[in-house]
């Protein structure tokens, strides 16, 4: 089947012609003929399968015929907002429509303005909508089409106030579409209150994509550095993404393959939106081959060519394990997924004088686990994007705030013992005899 079999307007063909979409996936070919007649959906799709661009088609359908008015699209993260309206624009570019994203990290002064001469199809995280809303910039009432997108992450971020909040200002008679890559007793609740008489389209099982190969490494926790390193190596000409579960991990993480010549970006919640998407902007165009990300990466990005995932750190759920390998093996294409899995210490290896439990009884000298483990120190000194100011997210000599210890000074390769000066245990005075 080709999109044309979907009697879709002139202008959307030319448009999905332009992104070279010509044969619609199982999950559009199956939602957009029910969204363009206005039933409310339940979709349950794994990651990859098309499902914005069905939604997509089927509002830009319904509001440049007139069926609807406008349509509010929720989205759990700043980065899927960001990724769903650039995509949304694209399939709309032939219809004179407003199409904008609003979210936390952005100037709300901006998006006020804008915001202010109209819109068609607002894309939005649920806390910057509220505020809007009560700055009186946006009327949540005004929409008669809402999308919940990855209604489960939502969930699982802790947005339910929100979405109640934001669901309970929408008209009656709308149209609603919740679509997630899980359904669970949550999903089922919120759909009985809030997607009345709703159709459910269901593709696939609840597993990772078949496009995606998964390859364990067994490893203690200092030896998954080094053998990180030698994936990397292997893999070389393929665009990375590797996964830590806390930010701290995330640039330490970044820190130590820059001091071992690999050009690593870092993604994580605390950077700003600025720095977040100059990271990714260069990860997407290969000015980095590795970018190392907690769970903000999980979901909602589009990378082309993502080759390989490495789970450095073991994912908190079965349900995050497969967001996160969903980042590649996306629309057909074939991908790959290494997993660490933690192995314990054997008491030989714990008791063998090269672990660096032991290092100080080597004198000065630097333990094999010191030497594959790098110390803290310092950024590089030619660290990538030299020549060019600091820009969050990437190592710059001299300035990262955690690791610099003054000019000319590193922490040693190994525990050395510190030098203790006169007044020290053996001269210490003793209490005067009575």
């Amino acid at each position: 089947m080709e999109f044309r079999n979907l009697n879709l307007s002139e202008k959307t063909l030319a448009a999905l012609a332009k992104l070279g979409y010509i044969n619609p996936t199982e999950v559009q070919e199956r939602a957009i003929p029910d969204i363009i007649a206005g039933h409310n959906l339940i979709v349950r799709s794994h990651t990859g399968t098309g499902k914005t661009a069905a939604f997509g088609i089927g509002i830009i359908e319904r509001i440049a015929a007139g069926k609807s008015k406008k349509a509010l699209i929720m989205t759990p993260t700043r980065e899927l907002a960001v990724q769903v309206c650039k995509e949304i624009q694209g399939i709309g570019q032939m219809h004179s429509l407003r199409i904008s994203v609003v979210y936390g990290g952005h100037s709300i002064n901006i998006e006020e303005e804008q915001l202010r001469k109209g819109v068609d199809i607002l894309v939005a995280t649920p806390g910057r909508l509220l505020d809007l809303s009560r700055r009186g910039a946006v009327r949540i009432g005004e929409f008669d089409i809402a999308i919940l997108d990855e209604a489960d992450q939502m969930l699982d971020m802790g947005f339910m106030d929100e979405m109640t909040a934001i669901l309970d200002q929408l008209p009656q008679h709308r149209i609603t579409l919740l679509l997630s890559a899980t359904v669970d007793e949550s999903i089922l609740n919120m759909a009985s209150k809030y997607v009345k008489h709703h159709k459910t389209i269901e593709i696939g099982e609840i597993a990772a994509a078949e496009t995606i190969k998964q390859e364990h490494i067994e490893a203690t926790d200092r030896e998954k550095f080094p053998k990180l390193l030698d994936v990397l190596d292997i893999h070389k000409h393929m665009k990375t993404l590797v996964f830590r579960e806390t930010k701290m991990g995330v640039e330490r993480l970044q820190e130590r393959l820059w001091q071992r010549g690999v050009k690593a970006g870092a993604l994580q919640g605390d950077m700003s939106q600025a720095a977040r998407n100059r990271v990714l902007a260069d990860f997407k165009e290969g000015k980095l081959n590795v970018l190392v990300a907690t769970n903000v990466a999980a979901r909602g990005l589009h990378i082309e060519n993502l080759g390989l995932i490495v789970n450095y750190d073991k994912a908190q759920s079965e349900q995050i394990h497969l967001h996160r390998i969903g980042r590649t093996g996306r629309m057909g294409h074939e991908g790959k997924a290494i997993n660490f899995v933690l192995r314990k210490e054997s008491l030989q290896e714990r008791m063998s004088t090269e672990h660096p439990d032991f290092a100080w009884m080597k004198e000065g000298g630097t333990s094999l686990y010191s030497r594959d483990r790098e110390p803290r120190r310092g950024p590089p000194r030619r660290p990538y994007g030299e020549g060019r100011p600091h820009r969050e997210g990437y190592p710059s000599h001299g300035t990262h705030p955690t690791t610099h210890h003054g000019e000319g000074h590193t922490r040693p390769h190994s525990a050395q013992g510190e030098h203790r000066p006169h007044g020290g245990p053996s001269h210490r005075r003793r209490p005067p005899q009575r």
